[in-house]
C-alpha cells in the first residue's frame, strides 16, 4: 500500500492513499476510494477499515447497509418488494405461506442468528408433517402442506434480499436440502366417461329455463366445449366472443385476492394461456341464445360479462362450486369439480385421435409434456381397440 505524505497550505502534513476496494457486486465496476489521516499508521488502519466495510456491505457501495431486528421485519420488507413483481394470485399464495408457515417458525429470530442447521430442522419437520398428515379428498390438514420445497425457496429469496441490503453476509438456506416427499397415493384425474357425460347433459336439458339454471347450463356447456379453466370462463366479456369466426379469445382470468374475493386479472395463467379457442357451431348457437335471454331479462351494459348474477359483478367461485356440487348430486353423477369439465374435454379429444399438439394449444399448456402426461390415459374401449390393432399388425407380418 503506497501512502503519500502531503503538505497542506497551512504547512501541516497529512498522509493519503488510494485504496482499491474490489469489484462492485451490483454494477460490476471496480471501486476505489481515497483515505486521509494525520499519521501513516492511522492512514493504513482507515484504508483496511474501508476494505472491510465494503465487504460487509455486500461488496457494493450502491446502497447503505440496512439492519433488521428480526427475520419477520426482513420478510415483510421483502414481501412489499415482491408484490410489485407478481400477479394477485402469487401475492395471495406468498402471504398465506408467510402467515401459516414461515413467520411462526422464523419470525422472532434475529436475522444473523438463523443458521443452516436451524432451517434444515424446520424443513425436516414440515416434510415429516406432509408425509404423515391425513389426506382427505386429496388435501392434507391445514399447516401440513406438501409444498415445503416451495417454502424453502421463499426463505432463500428472503435471505437473498437480506444479502442485497447488507443485512446478512451469506445465505444459510442455500445449504439446506429438502427431504423427498413420499408418494402415498396416485392422483386420479376426475372426468366424465361417456355414459356419465350423457347422463349429465340430459339433466341439463331437463332443467327449468329460469335465469339461474340458464346461466349454469351455458357455463357448464361452454367449459365442456372449450376446455377453458373456470377462472378464464368467468372473466369473459361478450366482446371476447367472435360469432363470425366461431371462437373465444382468452386473455383474462379470475383470481382470489387479499382484499377482494374475486378480481379480473389481465393476462391468463401463463403466456401460452392467452389464446384463441375455436368453438363448434352448437356452442355458438347456445351463446347467442344466452345473450338474447340475458338482454331480455337484465338491463344490458355496453359490454357486459357473459356470466353474472349481479349487474357488472363477476361470479364468486366459492358460490359457484357449491352450486355445481348440488347439480352433480341432482344429476346423480360423480363430483368432478369445474376442472373436471376441462379434463373431460381433453379426454374426449385424446380418445378420438386429435393431434396432442392441437390439444396442447387448445388448453393453453406451456409444455407439450404436460398435455401428454396428464391426458395420455385411454378409455377402456380405446385400450381394447389398441390391442386389436396390435393383433392385426402381428397377423400382417
Amino acid at each position: 500500500m503506497k501512502i503519500n505524505k502531503i503538505e497542506k497550505k497551512d504547512g501541516t502534513f497529512v498522509y493519503r492513499t488510494n485504496v482499491y476496494l474490489g469489484v462492485d457486486s451490483l454494477t460490476g465496476k471496480q471501486v476505489r476510494t481515497t483515505v486521509t489521516a494525520k499519521t501513516r499508521k492511522m492512514c493504513e488502519m482507515k484504508a483496511n477499515q474501508a476494505i472491510n466495510n465494503f465487504i460487509k456491505n455486500g461488496s457494493t457501495i450502491a446502497r447503505e447497509k440496512t439492519d433488521f431486528e428480526t427475520f419477520e421485519d426482513l420478510a415483510l420488507d421483502w414481501f412489499e418488494s415482491y408484490k410489485l413483481t407478481v400477479k394477485e394470485n402469487s401475492i395471495r399464495v406468498a402471504k398465506n405461506y408467510l402467515k401459516v408457515y414461515i413467520l411462526p417458525e422464523f419470525g422472532s429470530y434475529r436475522v444473523d442468528k438463523i443458521t443452516s442447521i436451524l432451517i434444515q430442522s424446520i424443513i425436516n419437520k414440515w416434510a415429516k408433517n406432509a408425509n404423515t398428515s391425513k389426506i382427505v379428498n386429496g388435501k392434507r390438514e391445514r399447516g401440513k402442506c406438501k409444498d415445503y420445497k416451495l417454502l424453502l425457496n421463499f426463505i432463500k429469496r428472503i435471505l437473498d434480499y437480506g444479502m442485497q441490503l447488507g443485512a446478512v453476509e451469506d445465505n444459510p438456506a442455500t445449504k439446506v436440502f429438502p427431504p423427498k416427499l413420499k408418494i402415498r397415493e396416485v392422483p386420479k384425474i376426475k372426468y366424465f366417461d361417456n355414459d356419465e357425460l350423457k347422463k349429465f347433459m340430459r339433466y341439463l336439458d331437463e332443467l327449468e329455463p329460469n335465469y339461474n339454471n340458464k346461466i349454469c347450463t351455458t357455463l357448464y356447456r361452454l367449459l365442456l366445449a372449450s376446455g377453458l379453466r373456470i377462472g378464464e370462463a368467468l372473466a369473459l366479456y361478450w366482446s371476447d366472443i367472435d360469432f363470425n369466426e366461431g371462437s373465444v379469445s382468452v386473455s383474462k382470468t379470475i383470481v382470489q385476492t387479499i382484499t377482494d374475493r374475486n378480481k379480473i386479472q389481465d393476462g391468463a395463467k401463463t403466456v401460452e394461456s392467452n389464446r384463441v379457442v375455436s368453438l363448434d357451431s352448437e356452442t355458438i348457437i347456445m351463446l347467442k341464445e344466452w345473450r338474447k335471454f340475458q338482454k331480455k331479462n337484465i338491463v344490458e351494459l355496453s359490454d357486459s360479462l357473459i356470466f353474472y348474477r349481479k349487474q357488472g359483478k363477476c361470479l364468486i367461485y366459492a358460490n359457484e362450486i357449491d352450486r355445481l356440487r348440488r347439480h352433480f348430486e341432482c344429476a346423480d353423477v360423480p363430483n368432478i369439480g369445474f376442472h373436471g369439465f376441462r379434463h373431460t374435454h381433453a379426454s374426449l379429444l385424446m380418445n378420438n385421435d386429435v393431434n396432442p399438439k392441437e390439444i396442447q394449444k387448445r388448453l393453453g399448456h406451456a409444455d407439450y409434456a404436460i398435455t401428454m402426461n396428464t391426458y395420455s390415459h385411454l378409455a377402456k374401449s380405446k385400450e381394447k381397440e389398441t390391442a386389436e390393432k396390435f393383433g392385426s399388425i402381428l397377423k400382417a407380418l
